[in-house]
């Protein structure tokens, strides 16, 4: 039987999450499905169970935070959920599955509100940023707002983005309907949630009545909002119209229901007092007599699912949405019962044929996981028809976007990628020497990152009548490759620059040099260098490649925040900057701006704020986290990097004004390294004690648990100094215990 992979909110003790997952399951099943929906563990506190330990026991024993409670209520949401629901194998957690989601024949993401930015979600595992567009499908999801106005341009975008790759969309509100149309061109259409599509009877079944005893009649209330004093009166009022006790939901005996026992509560209450959508679908279901309250709380205006959903019901607003004076409150049931029927049948057809569409075969690049994606443009430059532009997503990064409108399919832009091809574009490891070195002018060492060796080689190269290409700060002082041809240049290409560069058009003016018959040093990250050889599609014996050591790329957009920062707080426009000031140092390097007025920012690197987030790994590149090109085994000619062990292995050679780790790929790169030699002061030595195992630059980095949360601000606006608190690591369980603990022998 053909599987269907389901994503949606699955974090929380939530009775509408639950509910209408089941729906949703039960839905595809009927369709002549396999459903099973990938739960998503970051920040889960319903399906990430604590393991026993010492912290864990003395929060049981103290009650720490309603512990206790949490985990009974949770418990019981656990169980309703595996008996009724079916799980993938496969998980999410933090911006990785556990394994590659195969064998789905189709994904589809909703409902709920799935794409709700301001819960932090309408991320690319909610909008299917992993998944071919063929396969790509939505039901009922919600957005859960009015609009996406509060959103930067560059997080809209991220979202239209994947909204253009479904293959069919259907969204739960009038709204959500809006908001698509607006974003891009792609067909969408306004369904019902997914417990609309399960009759009443199946509900009733379905339903299990709570163990506690229940005194008729009684109006169940469920208040997700604040419950202010006029609401209370209300509820309080209509009451004692219906000589009915009050129950709360979320209180008292109720407290530790699960979903399939809040539904049977709600089917037996004279009335239900809510600002929840589920508890007003339910309602309606069953007949319930129903009072909708506006919620009140710090989200935004979620009054829009309300409209639909009584639209959708032909049920008349005033006759249930709180008002001061609430009179008539008749509902035409069997009027109602035919527009939801009528809704079902809508809904049926839209998943029968979503979930019959072919599957496309596609010949174009197509990013699935922004971890394939190292952002080189080797694809846009290889596109014959210019088809293909970088876009930058809401985290400062640039992706490739196919216009299909004039794309041929001719898969050049794959064919260049060097993802795709990373297998086929490392250089066999012949095991050249591995060199401690720097270069003998001191001035030289001194204007650059490590030992000064990247200038050796690129006058090397100028001397002759080559061109150089490698990252330059442009006027804003952001990073973008750029190539040179003489050698007073040079400087704008020394010391390293933690940010991702942009590469532009160089590798078609590096192809139109090398045609030309010209000597080229292209320079860059391992990945750029990849893209560059993609791009090329041939070997040119004048072209020479330089990679540098790479712990990862930081964000662009990080950068711009932190340097206008910097410029507001020194009153003066940037006008140098140097990543790698050794005033205190080699090992101990510093970060300096320059100002416009003649004021100047130096930081050591563990003190400043950019450098703090950066080596924490919370800002760098998805790509980072999984990177193709951390083996000795590299697509370049050379490798540079710092010899940070060079105090260990030579300490001769350690002076703290920089020692670079340089070895060779092919006989050319060990040729231009010859050439040089007389210029640098150097020791061959063992390549796994000049650059061990557990360097960076051998091994992918892991991202940072609060990765998610730390753009989320980021493109909230929130500056260097707010995004820092995601940085530091939170004091843990055990030590807030004990300052608990310290605090009450303190009292005592």
């Amino acid at each position: 039987m053909k599987k269907v992979g389901i994503i949606t909110l699955t974090k929380n003790a939530n009775y509408g999450n639950v509910l209408q997952n089941i729906a949703m399951q039960k839905i595809v099943n009927e369709l002549g499905f396999e459903a099973e929906t990938i739960l998503n563990l970051t920040n889960s506190p319903l399906f990430n169970k604590k393991n026993f330990s010492f912290a864990n026991l003395v929060k049981w024993m103290l009650n720490y935070n309603g512990y206790r409670e949490n985990e009974k209520r949770n418990e019981n949401f656990r169980k309703c959920c595996s008996k009724n629901l079916q799980y993938s194998e496969v998980t999410y957690n933090n911006g990785r599955f556990s394994k590659e989601p195969t064998g789905y024949e189709y994904f589809i993401t909703g409902s709920d509100q799935v794409w709700n930015p301001t819960f932090g979600f309408a991320t690319e595992f909610e909008l299917l940023g992993f998944v071919p567009k063929s396969r790509k499908i939505s039901y009922a999801a919600s957005f859960g707002i009015d609009n996406l106005d509060m959103l930067s341009d560059s997080r809209k975008d991220d979202i239209r983005h994947y909204l253009t790759e479904f293959s069919s969309i259907s969204v739960r509100e009038d709204s959500g309907e809006r908001i698509v149309r607006k974003l891009c061109s792609t067909p969408v259409e306004t369904h019902v949630d997914p417990t609309l599509l399960l009759k009443r009877q199946e509900w009733e079944r379905l339903a299990i009545k709570p163990k506690f005893n229940l005194k008729k009649p009684y109006i169940l209330v469920y208040m997700l909002g604040e419950i202010s004093a006029e609401y209370q009166t209300a509820i309080k009022k209509l009451a004692k119209q219906n000589n009915a006790e009050i129950i709360n939901a979320l209180k008292g005996k109720c407290k530790f229901i699960n979903p399939l026992e809040f539904i049977w509560l709600i089917n037996n209450a004279t009335y239900v007092c809510t600002d929840s959508f589920h508890a007003s679908v339910f309602s309606i279901i069953f007949h319930t007599k129903l009072y909708i309250f506006n919620r009140r709380d710090q989200h935004a205006n979620q009054n829009s699912r309300f409209t639909s959903l009584l639209r959708q019901c032909g049920i008349q607003k005033d006759k249930v949405i709180y008002k001061k004076n609430h009179e008539d409150s008749s509902i035409d049931w069997e009027r109602v019962d035919k527009c939801i029927e009528k809704e079902r049948e809508r809904s049926f057809e839209y998943l029968k044929k979503a979930l019959s569409k072919e599957r496309v075969v596609v010949n174009q690049i197509e990013i699935l996981k922004k971890k394939d994606c190292c952002g080189c443009s080797a694809c846009a430059q290889a596109c014959v028809k210019k088809c293909i532009t970088m876009r930058t997503d809401y985290e400062g990064f640039t992706y490739p976007e196919v216009d299909l409108s004039t794309c041929v399919q001719c898969g050049l832009c794959k064919k260049a990628c060097p993802i795709i091809n990373a297998d086929s574009n490392s250089n066999e490891m012949l095991h050249y020497p591995a060199y401690a070195a720097f270069a003998d002018t001191e001035d030289v060492r001194l204007r650059s990152s490590s030992g000064g060796i990247f200038t050796l080689l690129a006058e090397n190269v100028l001397h002759k009548g080559g061109m150089v290409f490698g990252a330059a700060f442009d006027d804003e002082f952001m990073v973008s490759h750029i190539g040179i041809e003489h050698i007073e240049e040079i400087t704008r290409l020394q010391g390293s620059k933690y940010l991702q560069s942009r590469i532009g058009n160089t590798y078609y003016e590096a192809k139109v040099a090398l045609d030309a018959g010209r000597q080229v040093l292209y320079s860059g990250t391992a990945c750029q260098i990849a893209g560059l050889k993609g791009y090329l599609k041939k070997e040119y014996p004048n072209l020479l490649t330089l990679d540098v050591l790479c712990h990862g790329v930081p964000s662009p957009k990080v950068w711009n925040r932190y340097l206008r920062s910097q410029e507001v707080l020194h009153n003066g426009h940037v006008r140098r900057t140097f990543f790698r000031h050794k005033k205190y140092g080699w090992k101990t390097y510093a970060l300096l701006l320059e100002f416009s007025n003649n004021k100047a920012y130096e930081r050591i690197f563990a003190e400043d704020p950019f450098m703090q987030m950066f080596l924490s790994n919370i800002c760098l590149r998805p790509s980072c986290y999984a990177c193709k090109f951390k083996s000795l085994s590299r697509p370049s000619d050379i490798t540079i990097g710092d010899c940070w062990g060079i105090d260990n292995i030579y300490p001769d050679m350690d002076d703290d004004k920089g020692t670079s780790i340089v070895f060779a790929h092919s006989e050319k790169g060990m040729d231009l390294l010859k050439k040089i030699m007389g210029e640098m002061t150097y020791k061959e030595g063992n390549i796994e004690e000049l650059l061990p195992n557990t360097a960076d630059s051998r091994k992918s980095v892991s991202p940072h648990p609060n990765r998610n949360a730390f753009f989320a601000a980021l493109d909230a606006g929130e500056n260097c100094d707010e995004l820092l608190k995601f940085v530091k690591p939170k004091v843990s369980i055990l030590g807030k215990v004990k300052r608990k603990l310290k605090i009450i022998v303190r009292m005592n």
